[in-house]
């Protein structure tokens, strides 16, 4: 196999959709980010400033209503709506489809916890809401139980390690130094027909046509709790307006590390991932 190319902004800049400078509220795009449980109502918040940080001119939280009122109070820039219950349920999923159809895209999985009920969920939204889908944590998992591949919808989906290794149930690290395990890497994205962002010290990225890049931004600082909600939400505001998975995956990646690199020349490893956030620009 051929040397894995790193990604440079000229990889993915010149691709990128250009503002309409006539562009109303909403041109740019309106992201759904469904997320939270009852351990972790964070991550949804911080999936959603970085998306706002990127670009996206509006952000629907769809949270438990254990989550509800610390999810307003997080930003008034938020449209914030709530569901019964503790975790995401199929009950919130069939809700969801009310207001989900007026968004551009969707994120699923920051926060959730590893509730099989709300990885059922996650299947019904993929099956019912047709938008560009970034799937983040136990969101994930919803692709074992996909009946039939391409889906519809663009995808992308942003593992680390343990979470590839439960989603293709083969106990392998993907290395760019292991050619066998960069050969599974493409063929899980070329056969079911999505992204992958394989997030690690170097971030992989595959494509669904086959390429594999690596992206070397970020330091050792975030490693800390949260870096990858703002990974999820970069990519899932990129796709919102309106850019294919794979540039929306690059930029994501190397723009997310270019942020932690901010923070942490501010915060060394007192860095946390809302400093992140606040870094991103795209």
């Amino acid at each position: 196999m051929s040397r894995i190319n790193e990604v440079k902004e000229s990889s993915f800049r010149k691709f990128l959709n250009k503002r309409d400078e006539s562009s109303h509220k909403g041109d740019n795009g309106r992201l759904l980010i469904i997320g939270g449980s009852l351990d972790y109502y964070g991550a949804p918040i911080l999936a959603a400033k970085a998306a706002m940080r990127a670009g996206v001119d509006l952000v629907y939280l769809y949270v438990p209503e254990c989550n509800y009122e610390v999810t307003r109070a997080a930003c008034p820039d938020f449209i914030v709506r709530k569901y019964e219950g503790e975790f995401f349920s199929k009950k919130a999923a069939a809700d969801v489809l009310d207001f989900g159809k007026m968004c551009n895209a969707v994120l699923i999985g920051p926060g959730f916890g590893y509730e099989e009920s709300s990885v059922n969920a996650v299947l019904d939204v993929l099956n019912t809401l047709h938008l560009p889908t970034v799937l983040d944590s136990s969101a994930i998992f919803a692709l074992k139980k996909v009946k039939k591949f391409p889906l519809e919808q663009e995808l992308v989906a942003t593992p680390h390690q343990n979470e590839f290794r439960n989603l293709v149930d083969r106990d392998m690290v993907i290395s760019e130094d292991d050619t066998q395990s960069i050969i599974l890497l493409r063929s899980i994205a070329m056969d079911l027909h999505f992204s992958v962002i394989l997030k690690g010290k170097s971030d992989l990225i595959s494509s669904e046509e086959g390429d594999v890049v690596k992206n070397l931004t970020g330091v050792s600082g975030m490693t800390v709790g949260g870096t990858g909600d703002v990974l999820a939400g970069v990519c899932a505001s990129l796709m919102a307006q309106g850019n294919p998975a794979f540039i929306s995956s690059q930029a994501a990646a190397y723009h997310t590390g270019l942020a932690g690199e901010k923070a942490f020349k501010k915060y060394g490893n007192g860095l946390m991932a809302s400093d992140v956030a606040e870094m991103v620009r795209v």
